[in-house]
């Protein structure tokens, strides 16, 4: 039997924070440890968390973080970690510049894989200050991965299009799954009832929401996240007189957050800007059967839900738009085939099992080519 194909994923942060991208990250190594490669995380330090630990079959190392500027953990001893990983592949997730910088000081020329996320937006002057190191490393990387054509289409892909590759990310539809006898974590919150899940953060629309609600006076709304706006919200949930009526409920556990996907009427996701990915809350929303909304800011938020089916796409910042859209999802005259057509959207579109599948269809690619031998078919058969 060859060998197990070792990849090392490196990205700023990895659960137990929480996020799209760190989600993302923990979901497709998983699944690749139980497709039988070995797959291992280098990211910062996380508060409370090991230095080292193998959480379902993937080895983690956070590496000890100096300061955090701009968002961005700087970990100095990164590159000596990368280059001491044994890793056969090395896989990026863009945007995190100390990875970037570790894979040009260590990377011992394995191949490699960048995962782009999303672009450098908050902080223009920053992205221009480090575009020579970006179009350096996408430059070297054998492939780069986005989850939709629109974020193939960038002006930052633009010269290195014939390695691109379109891969939606997917969530475990076996988990995420619609259950009709699912107990009520909020029995105390009237239907209709909204959900978003999220980090609430700058670009994720909250004030627009807030103020969509106000034009939806039967629905409630349920808040999962935290984050530095959560006053902005509740604020903006005030001037709109609809504050009784939304629940910000902070950090769920894992459970309470299933079944609140499983027992909520609608799901939005109204972001206003292209930092937002892609929008797994959606996704994994629509695997539960839940009918959504989401903004299109042209990244990959608008391939969550099969617009006119299983929900709506609305442009960025329309207050109007999206309130019309939430009250075509929670209209009782076709719940049932919104229902269903989410869920027949995430299995077509939105699996994690696909998703990985074609990622470790590119390893074997690369791992092949450099080796001089035929690649194996459909990335399967390693160690089996």
């Amino acid at each position: 039997m060859a060998n197990p194909l070792r990849v090392v994923h490196v990205y700023k942060s990895y659960p137990p924070v929480r996020g799209g991208i760190e989600g993302h990250v923990d979901l497709l190594t998983r699944l690749l440890a139980g497709r039988g490669l070995r797959p291992e995380v280098l990211c910062g330090a996380a508060a409370g968390a090991p230095a080292r630990e193998v959480r379902d079959g993937v080895q983690v190392r956070r590496c000890f973080t100096l300061a955090t500027v701009a968002s961005t953990p700087l970990p100095p001893l990164l590159p000596w970690h990368l280059r001491r990983s044994r890793a056969d592949v090395v896989h990026l997730h863009y945007p995190w510049p100390p990875g970037e910088l570790s894979y040009l000081l260590a990377g011992r020329g394995r191949p490699l894989v960048v995962t782009v996320h999303c672009e450098v937006i908050r902080y223009p002057g920053l992205g221009r200050l480090l575009h020579p190191l970006t179009r350096r490393v996408l430059s070297m990387a054998q492939r780069i991965v986005v989850s939709s054509p629109a974020m193939a289409d960038t002006a930052l892909l633009a010269p290195h299009a014939s390695r691109v590759r379109i891969i939606p990310f997917g969530v475990d539809l076996d988990y995420f799954h619609p259950d009709s006898t699912a107990q009520d974590p909020i029995p105390h919150v009237p239907h209709p009832r909204i959900l978003f899940v999220g980090r609430l953060r700058y670009y994720k629309g909250l004030p627009v929401l807030a103020a969509a609600l106000a034009r939806l006076p039967r629905a409630h709304l349920a808040v999962v996240g935290e984050g530095p706006e959560r006053v902005s919200l509740e604020q903006a949930l005030q001037a709109h007189g609809c504050r009784a009526r939304a629940h910000l409920l902070g950090e769920v556990s894992d459970d309470v957050l299933l079944r609140l996907l499983q027992t909520a009427d609608a799901a939005a996701l109204p972001s206003t800007s292209r930092a937002e990915a892609f929008g797994l809350s959606i996704a994994e929303a629509q695997a539960c059967a839940v009918p959504a909304v989401t903004s299109d800011v042209g990244t990959g938020t608008a391939e969550t839900v099969a617009d006119g089916v299983s929900g709506r796409v609305v442009p960025p910042n329309d207050v109007a738009a999206l309130a019309d859209a939430l009250g075509w999802c929670l209209d009782p005259a076709h719940a049932s085939t919104l229902r269903t057509a989410a869920r027949a959207h995430a299995e077509a579109k939105l699996s994690a099992k696909g998703m990985t599948e074609a990622i470790e269809t590119i390893y074997d690619e690369l791992t092949s080519a450099a080796a001089g031998r035929p690649r194996p078919l459909h990335g399967r058969g390693r160690n089996r």
